[in-house]
């Protein structure tokens, strides 16, 4: 028997057992989708397949206000990645330039950033942002969502930037460019791909955000989706249909994001994964 003989039915086996491990994970977006169409049922009596498929889930969801409350989200979500990328992307090409002891500090400190509980976060910001009188509004919520999207951003390119080559950069200094219009006009446009893998992931932490949402705001017409969508348990839209939808709603903008800038991700995370 050839080679390839023998090794046709140990691919049909790794062929299996990857299409069994894909239906485990997509299977409770598939009940997510089944259940949107089941009035009335509950989280108990769910069906697989819907016996009387109706639509008053997501007629509920836009009676009370889901598509307000999507707007909200997308506003902070996109917020969040202008301020990220406005504060990340200089700061990550200054430590990929710097050669000191004082790098390794400021990444050291962005790692303990990113380990602080957000529960402690969104204590602190309540109380400042208080102060600033910035509480119920997209600034608040665009700032908090940004400290989550900074450090990781920042390590990211930082990885990146390490592999530019740096007589471009100082070359393009030559043809009269200062600091700011080389790092504009040459490092941005070379780090797309880091920039985009950043923009893309600060997008998601923003989109699914629920602590910050549920302590600097208190107000129903700037909750963002992820809070009415908690909220929705505790509403007259009472039912398991509503939330489903609420759900399945929520999750569009962010698979849209996903597919349309994933080459630019898998391309991001290859290049900032190596030096």
């Amino acid at each position: 028997m050839s080679t390839a003989a023998r090794r046709r039915p140990r691919g049909w086996w790794w062929t299996l057992l990857t299409v069994a491990i894909l239906a485990i994970y997509l299977f409770p977006v598939y009940l997510m989708l089944s259940a949107s169409f089941q009035p009335d049922v509950t989280s108990a009596t769910v069906q697989w397949i819907p016996t009387s498929p109706g639509v008053e889930g997501y007629t509920s969801v836009f009676d009370s206000g889901g598509l307000e409350r999507l707007r909200v989200s997308l506003i902070v979500a996109l917020g969040s990645v202008l301020v990220t990328l406005v504060v990340a992307t200089p700061a990550a090409y200054a430590l990929s330039r710097l050669r000191s002891r004082a790098v390794g500090t400021a990444l050291v400190l962005l790692l303990l950033a990113q380990m602080i509980p957000s529960i402690v976060l969104a204590n602190s910001f309540y109380a400042m942002f208080n102060s600033w009188g910035i509480l119920n509004s997209y600034a608040g919520l665009i700032l908090a969502n940004a400290t989550a999207g900074v450090p990781f951003a920042v390590i990211l390119m930082r990885s990146f930037m390490l592999r530019l080559d740096h007589d471009i950069v100082e070359a393009s200094t030559l043809d009269g460019l200062g600091p700011v219009g080389s790092f504009l006009r040459v490092v941005v446009p070379l780090s797309r791909n880091a920039i985009i893998t950043a923009a893309v992931f600060t997008f998601l932490f923003a989109w699914g955000d629920l602590l910050f949402g549920l302590t600097l705001v208190t107000k129903g017409d700037m909750y963002p989706v992820t809070v009415f969508i908690y909220s929705l348990t505790n509403s007259q839209f009472n039912t398991w249909a509503s939330v489903m939808a609420a759900s399945l709603i929520a999750s569009v903008p962010a698979l849209i994001v996903i597919f349309a800038a994933q080459r630019y991700v898998k391309a991001g995370i290859a290049a900032g994964g190596t030096k």
